[in-house]
């Protein structure tokens, strides 16, 4: 297993912007490389995937729904509001039922829902579990612009500008803003006729958070499209081994979770050489395509 510490992220040493269309910055140049002919060095891992934990903990449960909130919340006055994709209902009544408060509404129009707290209580209990654990700016300066200090009587701590792969708070933010996707791509210079590609990526307004993936992880490219959204993304296999050790501890929950162990199965298909076999090109797109009958050997729920 791979551990990665701490790190830590000055706000004046943030890349430059990208100019015109969407494109990857050369000022985030780490080595991004899909390179075929060293897949053995690739750690091999289990097929079996453990079950989620039944229950977490107030400080993993809280770094899960801080990173959750950086990615998809938003601070009104006494109100909080995340937004799920349609897929991860399941997972917005869970965040109602373990808050004890609040109710959760479908989107008109799109496929989405929102959780909203309004209640007292439940803030004051959603603060108690996320206080001190953002690790940029813009949720905290929500909550000092909103009075939440004076109004709930509690000392708002200031951000970590830090980013641990030793919580919950990547999970919560991937479920988010993340997508774990597999592309099969036309190649004239793979014998299948076919490159395979692990793609993660998360999107954000803010920068902090990716730029602090990019510097933890140390692959990927980091850019910032035309209507100024930053983007982490990498297709690298070396980055999947990392995000692997990393989320099959720390896990992400419903429509998310199905995507992520299609990636992991793939994953396991490049350690033993599948992606270069006709037969294997075949498997990686129904894995792809097909969703959950491909990985319904594994636990898919919350």
């Amino acid at each position: 297993m791979i551990t990665l510490g701490k790190i830590c992220l000055e706000y004046n040493k943030l890349p430059g912007q990208s100019a015109g269309n969407f494109g990857f910055s050369a000022s985030a140049t780490a080595d991004t490389k899909n390179t075929y002919n060293s897949y053995t060095k690739l750690s091999s891992i289990s097929e079996h995937v453990s079950k989620h934990k039944s229950y977490l903990t107030d400080t993993e449960f809280g770094y899960f729904l801080t990173g959750l909130i950086e990615g998809d919340g938003l601070f009104g006055k006494k109100q909080l509001y995340i937004i799920f994709v349609e897929n991860d209902v399941a997972l917005a009544y869970y965040i109602k039922k373990r808050i004890g408060y609040g109710n959760v509404y479908k989107i008109k129009n799109k496929k989405a829902v929102r959780y909203i707290c309004k209640n007292a209580k439940g803030l004051s209990y959603i603060l108690s579990l996320i206080n001190g654990k953002f690790v940029s700016r813009l949720k905290y300066e929500q909550l000092l612009k909103h009075n939440y200090d004076v109004d709930f009587n509690y000392t708002i701590l200031p951000p970590l500008n830090c980013l641990s792969l030793d919580n919950h708070w990547l999970a919560g933010f991937t479920q988010a803003d993340g997508c774990f996707h597999i592309s099969v791509i036309k190649s004239k210079t793979h014998n299948t006729g076919f490159s395979v590609r692990l793609e993660f990526s998360l999107k954000q307004n803010d920068v902090v958070p990716l730029k602090l993936i990019y510097d933890t992880v140390k692959m990927g490219n980091l850019s910032q499209d035309n209507t100024g959204i930053w983007c982490y993304k990498s297709t690298g296999f070396k980055t999947a081994q990392v995000l692997i050790n990393y989320f099959d501890t720390y896990k992400v929950f419903a429509g998310k979770y199905v995507n992520y162990l299609k990636f992991r199965k793939v994953y396991i298909m490049i350690t033993i050489g599948k992606h270069l076999e006709v037969k294997g090109i075949t498997k990686i797109k129904s894995i792809a395509t097909k969703g959950s009958s491909e990985t319904s050997t594994q636990e898919v729920n919350l």
